[in-house]
């Protein structure tokens, strides 16, 4: 079966790696966005991007003669005409960030396939696995469907669930949900070319909204949340995503890992304020006051822009 990859991410090059081993399948192309490239969303919005495994992609065209197609203009008649005479059996698209319009969906005799980080028809849309932590689910998963002209409205394949443990962040997270995808794309692709792959229409429910992407400016710290809120919202943001923030006496203050913690000491009713410094092998870790009465934030790493690291974080003094 002759297979083409759309893909512009690290999980995208790990599903091509897996796909490209099995029996029987042949990857008949790629296509990839240059090393920069411009995402257009929402009909006005853009976002400038980078296409991390640009140079690998290359890499493979060069030492393994696999054929790649270098377009930041996904529906153009150029990039519909590559896929054509690469005559896929399938498209397989991973890590993808590019709506994929009828002229394309229309190539393959056996459609276009594609994961997505939720159970859908839940968390349809962009972001899946942070907004899953932001807003406490206890567990998450990932869906290989049949993609169409909605967004993540498609048949579904398989699906494989994920429990969101106390400890997990979107590091962790991203890394259980991806390998359960290369799991799903193992077990059901020789399935699809023997034309024997389940296919289950999406059940439609008025809660199931599409959720939009998320831009760095959305990371900013509501300390008027509740402490759970405020140490799923941090942990859904940290590494290898732009970060949680908040502001310390005007300076940016990027909040990669805390915890919710006890105070015995009676709080202000001003949340954020620094309720107290607390020191252990000689290091110091603000703990930020809530609106819950007995409960903090402690910041267990942190960083500042290189200019400011000479910052000292205070008791008293306020995060906004």
């Amino acid at each position: 079966m002759r297979i083409v990859m759309f893909m512009a991410s690290r999980y995208g090059l790990e599903c091509y790696r897996a796909i490209k081993d099995m029996e029987n399948v042949e990857v008949a192309g790629i296509l990839t966005p240059p090393e920069q490239f411009v995402l257009r969303y929402e009909s006005v919005k853009t976002k400038n991007m980078d296409n991390a495994i640009y140079r690998e992609v290359i890499a493979e065209h060069e030492i393994n003669d696999v054929p790649i197609y270098v377009t930041d203009k996904m529906n153009d008649k150029t990039s519909v005409c590559s896929v054509q005479n690469w005559n896929p059996d399938l498209i397989v698209v991973s890590g993808w960030y590019h709506i994929i319009k009828k002229e394309i969906l229309d190539i393959p005799p056996k459609g276009i396939i594609g994961l997505h980080s939720s159970l859908l028809p839940h968390y349809r849309g962009g972001a899946p696995l942070v907004w899953q932590l932001i807003n406490g689910e206890s567990k998450a998963g990932i869906t290989l469907f049949y993609m169409e002209e909605g967004t993540d409205t498609g048949d579904i394949i398989g699906q494989k669930e994920v429990l969101i443990e106390e400890n997990d962040d979107i590091g962790t997270l991203y890394k259980k949900v991806g390998e359960e995808g290369i799991t799903l794309l193992k077990k059901y692709i020789p399935q699809i070319a023997n034309n024997c792959a389940p296919r289950k229409k999406q059940v439609e429910i008025e809660k199931h909204r599409v959720y939009p992407q998320r831009k760095k400016e959305d990371g900013r710290i509501d300390w008027s949340k509740p402490p759970v809120s405020i140490y799923n919202f941090v942990r859904a943001q940290t590494k290898p995503y732009p970060g949680a923030f908040s502001f310390y006496k005007g300076y940016q203050v990027f909040i990669w890992k805390c915890k919710v913690v006890s105070i015995k000491e009676k709080q202000d009713d001003f949340a954020g304020k620094v309720a107290d410094i607390w020191e252990q092998d000689g290091k110091t870790y603000p703990v930020i006051s809530t609106k819950e009465q007995g409960y903090g934030i402690q910041i267990i790493d942190y960083s500042l822009q290189p200019e400011d690291i000479n910052v000292e974080i205070k008791k008293g003094e306020c995060f906004i």
